[in-house]
């Protein structure tokens, strides 16, 4: 029973962390370098109507906590189940270092963010701004996509595992 609760874990952490992951390449291939082109001034006014509305508010953070809970409840039902596959325990452990890693560095650069709502058009403040959440976000970035990347692997290690004793995953 606790085997198939960590498979429905796993597989939750993967859909959350594979919306983040889908989120940060957007921003770092797609939308970044658009504002980097664009200007800070848009990037800011965009960004206050985007990034600081009520929506935003709710579903990034809703997303980001998701997958570090459920990744935390896999790996504490891993580690208290009597059956406990060893391909899985590294992948697992794995993802849900990068995905707490990656909700930890937000508080790096979520201030970035949130101080647009205090400045003004003033465009060395918003260079500022944007510089830092564009370094801070793209490394919180990297390490939520590195925790999906993990994510996949304990799926693979997982299936591996059951298909070796026979059970069905």
């Amino acid at each position: 029973m606790k085997m198939k609760s960590i498979q429905h874990l796993v597989v939750a952490a993967t859909l959350a962390n594979g919306f983040l992951f889908g989120l940060n390449l957007n921003r770092a291939l797609v939308a970044m370098p658009a504002w980097r082109e664009a200007g800070v001034v848009e990037w800011a006014r965009y960004s206050r109507h985007a990034d600081l509305a009520l929506q935003a508010a709710i579903l990034y953070p809703l997303a980001a906590f998701s997958g570090v809970i459920v990744s935390i409840a896999a790996v504490w039902l891993f580690v208290r189940s009597p059956q406990r596959p060893r391909p899985l325990r590294i992948p697992l452990y794995t993802a849900t270092l990068f995905a707490i890693t990656g909700l930890l560095t937000t508080i790096k650069a979520a201030p970035f963010m949130l101080s647009l709502q205090h400045i003004d058009d003033d465009p060395l403040a918003l260079q500022r701004a944007f510089d830092g959440f564009e370094f801070w976000g793209g490394v919180r970035g990297a390490f939520q996509i590195l925790a999906y990347c993990a994510n996949l692997w304990s799926l693979g290690a997982m299936l591996k595992a059951f298909r070796r004793s026979g059970e069905t995953a």
